[in-house]
């Protein structure tokens, strides 16, 4: 049995009662918190661009375009809802997959379900299906798979969208495996165009490209059964050399979801800047730290980080959100980061720039480098008086190991989609996420994102 093949009746035949309450809880949480980056990356540039070439473009308006009050073709909105959910760098991670299991997943799931005439219930558990592929696959391939350049976020979740587009369409398991193998031949992204539209882009095309493969693979497509697992397959061309594929016994014992899990952003901007903002931000608190006092500040960071925070001098708030420099010096001045540090104009605030030339990263071999610690820092603060304040290695806010509240995860939706619509019907959108699996028709919480 060939690996799609293998993953492609886990896909199609699990069944909701099979998937364990953690994991639903885990799912709803998940799905809250992306609709809601989703929600406020549709008013950023990158998903206006795509919405316009939607509008254009588009077809049949079968499918919500999150966040702007229109619809568009299938393969569209899941274009312009995984780009705008990813626009912002604001959603969830996972580090097994070193990249965003969710954005694409939930933009395929939700296009799909609207097509499908989808309950609720069917668009979480194509979610859960879309996360374990996801997170199976990046098993067996990383992490060399991202350290050759490759963005995960598009270049395997490209197969998770599939499997989330095949299970909300009800596609059996061999239409299941025909996707899984024309996704595998749309997988890309490329890590060097990090800090620009193109990263959005990103897990808008591996939506799109999903929720396209399932659609051929419903009309009777064809594709190779060995697409995945083949000598000249995705997991050898992808991979760092043949892959073999133990992961594939552990599609759902256990749950991804529950075991590696999700990692809830409390900041808009990579990943790897989170450890530095915290304990930066820790440091200034504790210290009464003053801009003026600082002398140097010194960020320890595994060996993967340099090849990931690639614009040590952003020109725009796009290059920031990979900046350590950056993001350590607006922290250390401003004492909060938010949506707004990222704007342009904040970028180019001179008090701010030469703050972050004061900043230096450099590689510190004492830091574990495990997948599941390869973006911890040590932040290190000297002050012209001679002091040298300093916090060790440790788990981000967010992540599954320190997850924030129900209370956080709920503020947060609300900044987020007060960005596009009223406080009441922001709040009211919250409730029905998060009981979706109660939900009767997909199609009655689609109706009300707009602004």
């Amino acid at each position: 049995m060939t690996a799609a093949t293998t993953i492609a009746e886990f896909v199609a035949k699990n069944r909701w009662e099979e998937c364990p309450p953690a994991a639903i809880d885990t799912a709803r949480r998940a799905i809250l918190d992306t609709l809601g980056v989703m929600l406020a990356g549709s008013t950023e540039p990158a998903a206006r661009l795509v919405h316009a070439v939607a509008l254009r473009e588009g077809g049949t308006p079968l499918a919500t375009i999150v966040g702007t009050g229109h619809r568009s073709g299938t393969i569209w909105a899941a274009l312009a809802n995984g780009t705008a959910a990813h626009a912002h760098d604001f959603d969830d991670t996972n580090f097994a997959l070193m990249g965003h299991p969710s954005a694409p997943v939930l933009a395929a799931a939700l296009a799909a379900g609207e097509l499908a005439l989808a309950t609720g219930q069917e668009v979480v558990h194509a979610f859960l299906m879309g996360f374990e592929v996801s997170v199976t696959v990046a098993g067996a391939i990383n992490p060399a798979h991202y350290e050759r350049g490759w963005h995960a976020t598009s270049s395997i979740g490209t197969l998770g969208a599939a499997a989330a587009a095949a299970r909300s369409l009800r596609l059996d398991p061999d239409q299941t495996r025909v996707a899984l193998a024309v996704a595998a031949s749309q997988a890309s992204g490329l890590k060097e165009n990090f800090g620009t539209m193109t990263k959005p882009f990103h897990a808008g095309h591996a939506a799109q490209s999903g929720v396209l493969a399932a659609l051929l693979a419903r009309e009777g497509w064809t594709a190779a059964a060995a697409a995945l697992d083949g000598p000249q397959g995705y997991l050898n061309v992808l991979g760092a050399g043949p892959v073999e594929w133990p992961a594939l016994d552990t599609l759902g014992a256990p749950w991804k979801i529950t075991t590696s899990g999700v990692a809830v952003k409390p900041y808009p901007s990579c990943a790897c800047t989170h450890s530095i903002i915290d304990q930066t931000l820790e440091l200034r608190r504790e210290h009464a730290i003053e801009p003026d006092a600082v002398s140097e500040v010194v960020v320890g960071v595994t060996p993967p980080v340099p090849r990931i925070l690639i614009h040590p001098r952003p020109r725009t708030g796009l290059e920031a959100k990979f900046s350590g420099e950056f993001c350590a010096a607006a922290a250390l001045r401003d004492g909060a980061v938010g949506l707004a540090t990222f704007e342009d104009a904040r970028v180019q605030d001179p008090a701010l720039r030469g703050l972050a030339e004061r900043v230096r990263l450099e590689v510190d071999p004492s830091i574990p480098a495990a997948q599941e610690t390869h973006m911890w820092t040590r932040v290190t603060i000297r002050l012209q008086d001679g002091r040298a304040l300093s916090l060790g290695p440790r788990e981000v806010p967010g992540h599954p190991s320190n997850p924030l509240t129900l209370g956080a995860l709920r503020d947060k939706f609300m900044q987020c989609a007060r960005l596009v619509m009223p406080e009441e019907r922001a709040d009211a959108v919250r409730q029905m996420v998060e009981a979706l699996d109660d939900c009767p028709d997909l199609r009655s919480v689609t109706a009300v994102l707009g602004p």
